[in-house]
């Protein structure tokens, strides 16, 4: 794995620990429009990562053969 394509993996790993930690709070506490907005922004982020992530690692397996 290169060290740009390992770099842009663990970011996106990252991202969504973060939003992992951000659902916790909301999902514990007082829910107002904003934090409502904002969760809402993460749900759709979530599978917009999961495809990034899927592209990234076929494109290591690509370069790799």
């Amino acid at each position: 794995m290169s060290s740009d394509a390992s770099n842009e993996m663990l970011s996106l790993l990252k991202e969504l620990s973060v939003y992992k930690a951000m659902d916790e709070e909301y999902n514990a506490g007082a829910r107002g429009r904003l934090e409502s907005e904002a969760y809402e922004e993460r749900e759709r982020r979530r599978p917009k990562i999961t495809q990034e992530m899927h592209d990234l690692a076929a494109e290591i397996k690509n370069d790799r053969t």
